[in-house]
C-alpha cells in the first residue's frame, strides 16, 4: 500500500514544502479529462525533476508533465494519475546567444516571452517571466546587445503555451509553409528519463550528433518517453517586412482557386490559409475592421525582405483582383502579428466559448488538400453542424472545429459519425485525423489518434524500453501507450 503523505514529504524535502501540495483545489485545477492527480508537484530545476521522477519509480507512480495546460486536453483519457509534475517554475532562458543564432530555454518558459525576449534590445542575458529585474549569478548570456531574432515556430495557442509543451505537443501552425516543423528547429535536449536520470542529446551546433538524433524523438513524444527539462534552438533574424494580404470570395472553389494560383508561382509566402465564415469571424480581430469576409477568407502572409515582400504582396493583390474577390485589405508589420496572434489563440477561444468543442487535424497529401477540404465542409454542412475551418493549403493540414453544446446529445452523435467519416477520408487520400480536443465524455467514441501505422510497431517497442514500469503518461499516447 502506498503511502502518500510519506511520498508528499519525500518529495517536499527534494522541491520544498509549499512546491508539494495535494489540497483539492489545486489538484482540481490540474485534472487531466476530469481525472484529478493525487499531487502536483513543482520543481524548480531538471535536478529536482530527476529525483522526483526517481521516487515515482520506486513507488510505480504515474506521471504526466504539465506546463500551463494549453495543450493538456490531447490525447487519450490518462489510465490512472498519480502525480502531475508542473514546470511553471523552470521559466530561466539560460542561453541567449544571438550572434551565433541559438537560445537555450526551461520547458516551463512561455512561448511568447521567448519571442519578446528575441526581438527586443533589453541588456539582460535571461528573462525571468514574473520579474523582470531578477538577477541570476548562473545563468549564461553570449550577447548582451541587440537581439532582433525569433524562434521560427508558429505554435497554437502561443500567447500562453510554454516552449515544453510546444515541443512536446509538436505544436505547428500555418506559417509551417515557410519556417518547416518544431523539429527541425531543435538543436538539443536535456532531459529526465522514465527511470530518473537526466540524459543530453545534441548541442548549438547543427554538427553535433552522431547516431540517431534523440533529441527530435522528443519533439510529438507527448511525456511519454521521459519530461523534457531544457532545449536549444536554432533562430532567424526578424524579416524586414511582415505583411497579411486577406481576400474574401463567396465561394470555396474560387478561394481554392487563388491559394492554388500562389502556390504554383515562385513566391515563398508564410502561409497560405484559406478560413470559412465562422472560422474568420470567430478571430475577432480588431485590425479586420473595414473588411468583409464574405463566405471564404485566404490569407496569405508574407515575411521577408523589403523588395521580396513589397513584390509578393503586389503579385497576390493582382491576382485576387483578377479573379474578381469580392474583398480585399492589407495588413502591416503590427497588424500582421496581431492577426496571425489571433490565429495562434484561436483554439483556446474557441474552447472557453464552446465547452463541447471537437477540434480534429487532418493531415493528407498537398495535392489532396482541395478535394477533403471541400468534401469535409459539404459533409459538416448537411448535418448541419456549426463549425469553422482552417485550411493550410500547402501544407497539407486543415483544422476543423465543431462547436457543440455538451449538453445537445444529439449534435455529439453527428459529430462522432462525422469525425469517423472524416478520418476515413483522409486516410483514403494517405493521411489521418488526430482529435486535438474534445470533451472527456466524447473522448471515448472518437479515435483520439486516428488510425496508427506500421511504425506504431517500433514506437511501442522503444516505449517498453525506456518506460518498463509504464510510468510516463499511460495511456495517453497512440495505441495508449
Amino acid at each position: 500500500m502506498v503511502d502518500l503523505n510519506k511520498i508528499a514529504k519525500d518529495l517536499a524535502g527534494i522541491v520544498g514544502e509549499k512546491f508539494v501540495t495535494m489540497a483539492p483545489e489545486t489538484t482540481q485545477e490540474h485534472s487531466i479529462d476530469g481525472t484529478a492527480p493525487k499531487m502536483v508537484v513543482f520543481p524548480g530545476k531538471t535536478e529536482e525533476v530527476a529525483e522526483v521522477v526517481k521516487i515515482a519509480y520506486r513507488q510505480k507512480l504515474a506521471v504526466v508533465p504539465r506546463g500551463n495546460g494549453s495543450k493538456i486536453s490531447q490525447g487519450n483519457r490518462p489510465e490512472r494519475l498519480d502525480i502531475v509534475l508542473c514546470t511553471s517554475r523552470m521559466n530561466q532562458m539560460r542561453d541567449v546567444d544571438t550572434s551565433n543564432l541559438t537560445i537555450t530555454v526551461e520547458a516551463g518558459v512561455r512561448f511568447r516571452d521567448i519571442q519578446a525576449r528575441l526581438a527586443t534590445e533589453e541588456d539582460r542575458c535571461y528573462l525571468p517571466l514574473e520579474d523582470l529585474t531578477t538577477e541570476a549569478d548562473d545563468l549564461v548570456c553570449s550577447d548582451r546587445s541587440n537581439s532582433g531574432c525569433f524562434l521560427p515556430i508558429d505554435p497554437c495557442c502561443s500567447d500562453m503555451a510554454t516552449i515544453g509543451g510546444v515541443i512536446a505537443s509538436n505544436s505547428a501552425g500555418p506559417r509551417r509553409l515557410l519556417y518547416t516543423l518544431p523539429r527541425d528547429m531543435i538543436l538539443g535536449v536535456r532531459m529526465v528519463t522514465p527511470k530518473g536520470d537526466i540524459a543530453g542529446a545534441g548541442g548549438k551546433t547543427v554538427k553535433n550528433v552522431s547516431g540517431y538524433d534523440t533529441s527530435k524523438l522528443m519533439v510529438g513524444s507527448m511525456g511519454s518517453l521521459g519530461i523534457i527539462c531544457e532545449m536549444t534552438f536554432k533562430l532567424l533574424p526578424l524579416p524586414e517586412k511582415m505583411e497579411t494580404v486577406l481576400v474574401s470570395f463567396d465561394s470555396f472553389s474560387e478561394a481554392a482557386n487563388l491559394a492554388d494560383r500562389i502556390l504554383g508561382t515562385k513566391l515563398l509566402p508564410a502561409a497560405v490559409t484559406v478560413f470559412n465564415a465562422p472560422g474568420f469571424q470567430k478571430l475577432k480581430n480588431a485590425a479586420c475592421s473595414g473588411f468583409g469576409p464574405g463566405q471564404f477568407v485566404v490569407a496569405t502572409a508574407i515575411e521577408s525582405y523589403h523588395k521580396a515582400a513589397a513584390r509578393m504582396a503586389t503579385e497576390v493583390r493582382d491576382m485576387a483582383e483578377e479573379m474578381k474577390a469580392t474583398d480585399m485589405i492589407s495588413l502591416q508589420d503590427q497588424a500582421h502579428q496581431r492577426f496571425w496572434l489571433a490565429v495562434s489563440n484561436l483554439d483556446s477561444q474557441l474552447a472557453a466559448q464552446f465547452p463541447g468543442l471537437i477540434q480534429g487535424k487532418l493531415n493528407y497529401p498537398i495535392s489532396q488538400w482541395r478535394e477533403i477540404s471541400d468534401s469535409m465542409q459539404k459533409s459538416l454542412a448537411y448535418r448541419r453542424l456549426e463549425h469553422a475551418v482552417m485550411a493550410h493549403a500547402g501544407s497539407g493540414i486543415c483544422q476543423v472545429y465543431l462547436m457543440l453544446d455538451q449538453s445537445d446529445n444529439s449534435s455529439a452523435d453527428k459529430a462522432a459519425v462525422v469525425a469517423g467519416e472524416l478520418l476515413e477520408r483522409s486516410v483514403e487520400a494517405g493521411g489521418n485525423m488526430v482529435i486535438q480536443r474534445a470533451p472527456a465524455s466524447m473522448k471515448g467514441r472518437l479515435k483520439i489518434w486516428g488510425k496508427t501505422g506500421a511504425d506504431f510497431i517500433l514506437f511501442k517497442r522503444l516505449k517498453e524500453q525506456l518506460d518498463p514500469a509504464g510510468i510516463m503518461s499511460p495511456g495517453r499516447f497512440v495505441g495508449n501507450l
